[in-house]
């Protein structure tokens, strides 16, 4: 293949701001709406020391950390290009995956080095209480305040198709080095996004491929370009992705390792979003048009319009589930009735 299209399509690259450290990380980004690189922001990590070395030595430093249960390997071909994606009519995946142990596919990572067509290789985001239980407290990026879902991913040179998570990401680059293609939330039309329920990491994915994108069938791809942006890590540094923004990521090196940490702005007994979404293409999306635009005014005055004095013409003990903010006890008797409801 060619210089793959993304390296030549000029685009700008995010924001960095100086100064940020564990001790402050959370001041600096709270309420910050766009993707921050931190410069240099994990580089005394001991894993990124390692990393330093070379390939063979953060292998052995992740061993090490290692809890000894099986991980979940992905296996594809070289055909793949390293890019995680579907098969060719969206049936299935263009990789299988296989419980391993760490130390086999590392073992197949560091091979594929001298590999002149390199299979791809990689262990998808797994949480490290489980699978490297003293990761996390060596190498400490300073939220624990937010109780974030920590994870590892480690690969080869693999391509994520762009994807969004709810939560805000604070990814520390440990290994090999990185690029992401930033998109806003907004940008989803001129994406092409698959199927909602079935995807390669679970969420719904970008049908482009940002290293060959078909124009003729994308055209729309060419205004998300407009507002795309890149970042570029090195071992050490780390980015801020507050939730719903697309990224496209490609890991560069013979190893690569990212160490994410996932937390949300509101309390978790609120739910997963995305569980109203399914609840809405199933409830409303089939509605007539006219009958579709009316729940949207309903959606808007209640959810998406709403602050904290909507509901101030109501006798506050009678609120019940509109009361700013909604509490505990209302949010489970919530959802008691949803899944009650949801049975019938």
């Amino acid at each position: 293949m060619s210089k793959p299209f993304i390296e030549s399509a000029g685009l700008p690259v995010a924001d960095e701001i100086q100064g940020t450290t564990p001790e402050n990380v959370l001041e600096s980004v709270a309420g910050v709406a766009r993707p921050l690189v931190l410069r240099g922001y994990c580089d005394h990590f001991p894993a990124v020391q390692a990393a330093k070395q070379s390939p063979q030595a953060i292998a052995e430093y992740l061993l090490q950390q290692y809890s000894g249960h099986a991980v979940n390997g992905c296996f594809g071909s070289a055909e793949a290009g390293g890019r995680v994606f579907y098969n060719e009519d969206l049936s299935g995946f263009n990789f299988e995956t296989r419980r391993v142990p760490l130390g086999v596919l590392l073992d197949e990572i560091l091979a594929s080095a001298d590999v002149e067509s390199t299979p791809m290789r990689y262990m998808p985001s797994s949480e490290v209480g489980y699978w490297f239980p003293g990761f996390a407290a060596a190498n400490d990026a300073g939220v624990n305040s937010v109780s974030p879902v920590g994870s590892l991913w480690l690969g080869n040179k693999v391509r994520v198709a762009a994807h969004y998570d709810f939560p805000n990401n604070l990814a520390c680059n440990i290994a090999g080095k990185r690029r992401f293609t930033l998109l806003p939330p907004e940008q989803i039309a001129n994406l092409y996004p698959g199927p909602l329920e079935f995807a390669p990491g679970g969420q719904e994915i970008s049908l482009v491929d940002f290293y060959d994108p078909d124009f003729e069938r994308f055209p729309k791809f060419r205004d998300a370009l407009a507002n795309a942006q890149i970042a570029e890590l090195n071992p050490g540094d780390a980015l801020y992705i507050p939730g719903m923004w697309w990224h496209h990521v490609e890991s560069l090196d013979t190893l690569n390792v990212l160490y994410t940490h996932w937390w949300r702005d509101s309390e978790a007994f609120m739910g997963r979003p995305t569980n109203a979404l399914l609840h809405a293409v199933l409830g409303l999306r089939n509605l007539p048009a006219h009958q579709r635009k009316a729940w949207k005014a309903l959606f808007d005055y209640y959810i998406f319009d709403a602050d904290e004095g909507a509901a101030e013409h109501i006798a506050p003990a009678a609120q019940g589930i509109l009361e700013q903010p909604l509490s505990l006890e209302k949010a489970m008797q919530l959802r008691a009735k949803l899944q009650n409801d949801l049975k019938r």
